[in-house]
């Protein structure tokens, strides 16, 4: 059997997701490829740190494993990560473009020969998640290079001042990657009108659910409180959320107990503060992942109260597989959803539908046939095992 050695350049950090649960798409997939046969070494390269960024993550500790050198650490039989830290306050100016930079420099360039030269691995795939990493990726010069695309970056109300630099590289990835996947088909069609080059090498790979995310069966403390019916959201709190949407129905719905579960991400501060005045409406912060199960668990109905916009019409939101994999009635707007859950999910089209639904939604709630149902939405291949392993059968299709 023919193997490959992959490098791996995620967007999300390796020790975030060591620490709090691996719960992103590039995390889900990074790990369900190291498992795979068909791979035999995997280099995942952690984002550069710096002084900013090592004081965020020094309470983290530091990775599992042995350390083979300074930027070298072996955490699996076949499992390699590479680390890399400069001084300096540049991050504080630059801030994302600063890792561009680092990416880019000689001397993080040689640090990982050094380190490829250890582990005897000369001869690579890679596989990358940032698009602030593609000078690194040109540097190495990978035997075949593939790219993923999470979400549409150019329209993430976080980048915002970026776009220019986000959507110029998107244009070199999709001139010089062999392969590309998106997470819809609206994202996909964003890069064949914008990006010509990407056409006959961009396919949609949606995002997916662990398989392992297993409930206990016991409410967590912090829930058992919260009275019946309890609303849902599980994820980050970011701008994405429509929080005048949250606010109608939390209004209008005042013996409803609505329930935020996740940490805050970007400029939120002020929309969260003005939440917590509802009496219905809380706020749990983050949990670990191993512990999300047992909060959709003790959820009646899940919601995602997104805007409809760019951005969200380029996401395919994890936590839907996740609601549907525990057999939850699932309130959405209009966002990006797959064709193949869409079905099994409620639409609204403005804030008046979202009500009416979430109304069907907690009648629904419980109903034993209902809920057989929704979990029967998520078939064996929407598992993150089978998603890595359709991006491999891709990869060998083409390269090997």
């Amino acid at each position: 059997m023919k193997k490959i050695d992959l490098i791996i350049i995620p967007y999300n950090d390796f020790l975030k997701g060591e620490r709090f649960g691996f719960r992103a798409r590039d995390q889900h997939l990074f790990l369900e490829i190291a498992k795979d046969e068909r791979v035999n070494k995997v280099i995942v390269v952690e984002r550069p740190r710096s002084i900013v960024s090592f004081l965020l993550l020094s309470k983290l500790g530091v990775c599992s494993g042995e350390k083979l050198n300074k930027n070298i650490r072996k955490v699996g039989e076949k499992f390699f990560l590479f680390e890399f830290f400069t001084p300096g306050l540049k991050q504080v100016k630059l801030k994302h473009l600063w890792f561009d930079k680092v990416y880019g420099s000689l001397q993080f360039v040689e640090k990982f020969r050094d380190a490829l030269r250890q582990i005897e691995l000369d001869d690579f795939i890679a596989l990358s998640f940032n698009p602030f990493a593609n000078k690194f990726v040109d540097m190495i010069e990978p035997k075949f290079f593939v790219f993923d695309v999470m979400d549409n970056f150019c329209f993430h109300p976080e980048f915002v001042a970026f776009k220019n630099y986000i959507c110029s590289s998107f244009e070199w990835i999709a001139s010089n990657s062999d392969l590309i996947f998106c997470v819809n088909e609206e994202l996909k069609n964003f890069f064949l009108k914008n990006y010509p080059l990407s056409a006959e090498k961009i396919f949609v790979l949606p995002n997916g659910v662990d398989e392992k995310l297993i409930a206990s069966g016991f409410v967590p403390d912090d829930m058992r409180k919260i009275k019946r019916p309890r609303i849902g959201y599980v994820g980050v709190i970011s701008d994405r959320i429509d929080f005048e949407l949250v606010e109608y129905v939390a209004h209008e719905r005042k013996f409803y107990n609505f329930i935020f579960i996740g940490g805050k991400y970007g400029d939120v501060a002020r929309q969260i503060k003005r939440l917590r005045n509802f009496e219905n409406i809380y706020f749990l912060g983050d949990k670990h992942y191993s512990k999300v199960a047992d909060y959709i668990f003790s959820l009646d109905v899940c919601m995602v109260p997104h805007k409809v916009n760019e951005f969200t019409l380029s996401n395919d939101p994890m936590k839907i597989y996740e609601y549907l994999y525990f057999g939850k009635p699932v309130v959405s707007t209009k966002i990006g959803i797959q064709d193949e859950i869409k079905d099994h999910i409620f639409i609204a089209d403005d804030k008046g539908e979202f009500l009416q639904l979430l109304d069907r939604a907690v009648s629904l709630a419980g109903d034993a046939m209902f809920v057989n149902l929704q979990s029967k939405a998520v078939k064996p291949s929407m598992f993150w095992s089978g998603r890595a392993k359709l991006m491999l059968d891709k990869i060998f299709s083409l390269f090997c």
